[in-house]
């Protein structure tokens, strides 16, 4: 179960009895790094693929509006019009380019961010789905919600979880809540899909385990990895009983010092 990702070739060779604990260690540690370097280019990817959708829009506002300037040039009224539409669609292309450089820039330590806004975002990546009509999206969002992170691997995170949720509903009725408590950021996704089998619960946040005929079983481990080294935590309960099948995946995360 979780995101798919095209695996990147790694050229390690298998272990032999001359090897010390040291240089094992290494290696496990370079595979690691190589699947960590894969799944980001994979969401990356899907990233920039919904962020050129967004784009598209207020660019072809642009467009229009530079038409309709040449068009009623000589009407004064018209022209300034136009360009406080023009203005405003510039102002959103900034915002789209703001979010993306926030979550993308190398950072090599957590700053204060909104969960809230990381959330929308992992949405907006999957937007094309989403917006098939196959999938009833239910949110219940704060207006914000401030945590201590690495955008760019808590945006990995959900962005998974939400693709596991899709993947898994044969119809519809994903839910996203966000929610915290004194200490606590919570986000929870769930779906109505078939549940994740018994055999394969115990072992959920194992590398290669799966229950996807096409997932590599890589995505939530190293999502509880993610989770690990911010401090917060990923639990998750699943049901196979007809017509009460479904998933519940639930990340936790220290509030940031910023929050109200």
């Amino acid at each position: 179960m979780l995101g798919l990702s095209r695996m990147t070739a790694a050229s390690f060779s298998l272990p032999d009895d001359r090897l010390t604990n040291e240089q094992l260690r290494e290696r496990l540690r370079l595979i690691e790094e190589s699947l960590r370097q894969s799944e980001r280019l994979a969401i990356a990817g899907r990233f920039a693929g919904a962020v050129i959708h967004e784009v598209n829009n207020p660019l072809e506002a642009l467009t229009n509006l530079v038409y309709l300037t040449k068009q009623e040039a000589h009407d004064p009224d018209n022209v300034r019009r136009n360009m406080l539409v023009a203005e405003k669609q510039l102002d959103r292309l900034g915002e789209i380019a703001r979010k993306t450089l926030s979550f993308y820039r190398e950072q090599s330590e957590a700053k204060e961010l909104d969960l809230v806004e990381i959330a929308e975002s992992a949405l907006r990546i999957h937007s094309h789905r989403l917006a098939s009509g196959s999938v009833e999206l239910r949110k219940d969002l704060p207006e914000k919600l401030m945590v201590k992170a690495l955008g760019g691997e808590i945006l990995q995170v959900l962005t998974n979880l939400i693709l596991n949720a899709i993947d898994a509903m044969p119809e519809s009725g994903a839910v996203l809540c966000l929610r915290n408590d004194k200490e606590r950021a919570h986000i929870t996704i769930s779906d109505n899909g078939h549940g994740i089998p018994p055999s394969v619960r115990q072992n959920l946040f194992e590398p290669y385990v799966t229950n996807k005929s096409t997932g590599t079983g890589v995505g939530l481990w190293l999502s509880k990895r993610i989770l690990d080294k911010h401090e917060g935590t990923v639990r998750f309960r699943s049901s196979h009983k007809p017509g009460k099948s479904g998933t519940t995946f639930r990340v936790s995360l220290p509030l940031g010092a910023g929050h109200a």
